[in-house]
């Protein structure tokens, strides 16, 4: 009997034990993981997408290069002291081309325009639009050669020529469009050169963007659950007109112009750039017997200083005098804009 006990317990403590060690094989579970514990696995933040720009639209019809790119700009990024400032187009079967030579020297008429004629020594900034395939392949009939350079968000060629000399850089923005900046005539030095240009794509990239949130900000603000801003009218459209003037952005202003030409814009934008200070006096309604539904007249007293260099104007300072002038300002209505048509000494 007392064998059959010992025996009893024997086999109770071999069943526990048997289970406490089956127990321990049975290998931990971890935690699934559900990503819902922010501390420990936290959502993957979207990079945003890197807005989309229209440089078409932006800087492919007439460009008024120097008011984009001012004087002062090109100078803190290139190091060097410009005397001149002198905008052009160059038009082809082709092509358009709008540029600006920041000119370093002023050389006599007859050395620049001489046979054979002398370029200063200049930087300069074009736009190129059109068919600009043969342009973007010249450089292999010309015995240039190219580089590229990572640093450049654009699609480029850094060309140089057969011995070496860097000569420029080519952007090309869209299939149609290409910017081209020239060092070529510069004094700067191979590497102060590359460096430039580097910079200024850079520059470039901030300016574009710029632009193209502006246009899409204005875009936005002109209709607001349903209802259209008030487009500016009559005087609004004048005092805008001449503070745009009298803050430097002469592109602007030449927009605001009822033009029928890409030439008739830039020499607009010219004009407008040769203003040192200009303010409104006075606007008074002038001829409204003359007035329609598409067409006022105002007179406008101005107070006016004038560039130095714009004595040189084919009429000398644009046929305006520092101090009080009087113009009489043409308004047409184009769609539903008010728009400038012409702006005259006379009523």
């Amino acid at each position: 009997m007392r064998k059959i006990f010992i025996y009893l317990i024997l086999i109770v403590v071999v069943g526990v034990g048997g289970f406490v060690l089956i127990k321990s094989r049975v290998p931990s579970q971890k935690p699934i993981e559900t990503g819902l514990n922010n501390e420990t696995n936290p959502p993957t933040k979207e990079k945003p997408k890197e807005e989309i720009i229209d440089y078409d639209a932006l800087f492919g019809g007439g460009v008024p290069v120097c008011e984009i790119f001012q004087k002062e700009k090109i100078e803190e990024l290139s190091g060097l002291k410009f005397v001149e400032v002198k905008p052009g187009i160059n038009e082809t079967e082709r092509y358009t081309e709008y540029y600006c030579e920041y000119r370093e020297e002023k050389l006599p008429y007859s050395v620049e325009h001489g046979n054979p004629p002398q370029a200063p020594k200049n930087i300069s900034i074009s736009f190129v639009s059109g068919n600009i395939q043969s342009l973007k392949e010249v450089y292999k009939l010309s015995g240039e050669r190219i580089e590229e350079d990572k640093s450049i968000p654009y699609e480029h060629h850094l060309v140089f020529n057969d011995k070496g000399k860097f000569l420029r850089l080519e952007v090309f923005l869209t299939p149609n469009l290409e910017m081209i900046i020239n060092t070529w005539w510069s004094t700067l030095s191979q590497d102060e050169a590359l460096k430039f240009v580097k910079d200024f794509v850079l520059y470039f990239k901030d300016v574009a963007k710029e632009k193209s949130q502006n246009i899409n900000k204005s875009s936005s603000e002109t209709s607001k659950e349903g209802n259209t801003v008030p487009l500016p009218q009559d005087e609004d459209v004048i005092n805008i007109f001449f503070n745009l003037i009298d803050e430097g952005d002469a592109g602007k202003a030449a927009l605001m112009m009822n033009t029928k030409s890409d030439q008739e814009l830039q020499a607009w934008a010219v004009q407008f750039a040769s203003f040192d200070y200009v303010k409104v006096v006075k606007i008074e309604k002038a001829n409204e017997s003359e007035w329609t539904d598409n067409k006022h007249i105002y007179k406008v007293t101005l107070n006016v200083r004038m560039k130095k260099e714009a004595e040189n104007a084919p009429i000398p300072y644009y046929g305006y005098q520092n101090g009080e002038n009087t113009r009489f300002i043409k308004l047409e209505k184009v769609g539903n804009i008010w728009k400038i048509s012409d702006i005259g000494s006379g009523g």
